[in-house]
């Protein structure tokens, strides 16, 4: 009869508890809109055209405090892959990023293309005038972020507890 192995204690890695969401807050100063139609030129194109648009803001960090410098200049690009059917089969890590290694912190964020007609519309009658996000702290002078939102105006009980803004 054979021995039966002895049992062993499978170690168990632990997670490290996922830290909190940094708060990004920046109060738009000025914004820009481009557009550009052309011919595709690749060789295997899948759309004889090549069209380019986005929303540029650019503004000043109002939270977190601390950082190399307050200047920001965020980059709206609308994304196809975000429509309502085809945004069912993704699996995103986050909805953007944040870079500091220049002046200004730069950040790209993609965003649906039907959202871009109202956002602009706002920004035309200058109605938005800050943008707050979300994400992981900088490390490595880069920052993921999870979520961001275009607001009127900063209500203090829409923002996490420590987040003070002098406005």
């Amino acid at each position: 009869m054979a021995a039966d192995p002895k049992p062993t204690r499978r170690k168990l890695r632990r997670r490290r508890p996922r830290e909190p969401d940094v708060y990004y807050v920046v109060t738009i100063e000025d914004w820009h809109w481009g557009y550009s139609l052309s011919l595709n030129t690749d060789r295997q194109a899948i759309d004889p055209y090549h069209e380019f648009r986005h929303l540029q803001v650019r503004g000043r960090l109002l939270h977190p405090k601390g950082l190399r410098t307050d200047r920001t200049e965020l980059t709206f690009l609308p994304s196809k892959d975000l429509e309502a059917e085809a945004r069912k089969t993704l699996q995103p890590l986050a909805v953007g990023s944040l870079d500091g290694y220049g002046d200004p912190i730069t950040g790209l964020l993609p965003l649906p293309d039907d959202a871009l007609p109202p956002i602009l519309q706002m920004m035309v009658g200058g109605r938005f005038r800050f943008v707050v996000m979300h994400g992981t702290r900088f490390s490595h002078r880069r920052a993921t972020l999870h979520g961001f939102r275009l607001e009127m105006k900063l209500d203090p009980d829409d923002l996490p507890e420590g987040v003070e803004l002098e406005t």
